[in-house]
């Protein structure tokens, strides 16, 4: 068990853009479709926030998702987890790419034992309609009071006013059966986020 960069030499990221990003007619916003690729930017460690791999998670966490209010407990019983904490579907159009991206890795995770999940405050509403238009294969959580976000400390705490108020650091908690962390990966940088290769390299890395 361990986190993603101490499992993996040095990781490529890609980017998100600021929480006063355009509007989504802009052009920055139409990235939205583009995949999550694997070329470097830069190559950062990740940052110690939030549980340790090893902890148990917040089995009690609740979130909305198009099946009503669910747990974190309950989400389990399906299986392993790959939780993708996200800042917004709605203003952050990198974010936006990043979810689009990992849709291509379901099956690969699902091989693996493990259901992908993506998290971010949003309502349900614009969650719904980003799973919709974008084809998600995967479920949307919504975690509008970021509660979950704090139990697993993620919240960014540079953000004391205006929309980004209770967003999650770019991260990502692989959660096994049994509701322990087995493996992480937090960026302090929020233009920088995992790979779907990392992504894949960060679960084949666990030791089972």
């Amino acid at each position: 068990m361990a986190s993603l960069f101490a499992l993996a030499p040095a990781l490529a990221f890609t980017s998100c853009s600021e929480p006063e990003s355009p509007p989504d007619n802009s052009a920055e916003a139409n990235e939205i479709a583009a995949p999550v690729t694997d070329e470097a930017s830069s190559e950062i460690p990740s940052i110690d926030v939030g549980l340790k791999v090893g902890a148990t998670a917040p089995l009690d966490a609740k979130f909305n998702s198009g099946d009503g209010s669910e747990t974190l407990e309950s989400l389990l019983e399906d299986g392993p987890a790959v939780l993708v904490f996200t800042r917004s579907v709605e203003w952050c159009p990198f974010c936006q790419t990043q979810l689009k991206g990992i849709n291509a890795i379901v099956g690969d995770l699902e091989k693996r034992g493990y259901k992908l999940y993506g998290i971010s405050y949003d309502s349900l509403d614009s969650q719904d309609r980003f799973s919709k238009n974008q084809m998600l294969q995967y479920k949307m959580l919504s975690d509008e009071k970021s509660t979950t976000i704090d139990a697993f400390g993620l919240r960014d705490p540079q953000y004391t006013e205006g929309k980004a108020v209770g967003v999650p650091y770019a991260s990502v908690m692989v959660i096994n059966k049994d509701g322990k962390i087995i493996a992480k990966s937090v960026s302090g940088d929020f233009k920088k986020r995992p790979t779907n290769e990392q992504l894949l390299a960060l679960v084949d890395a666990i030791q089972r």
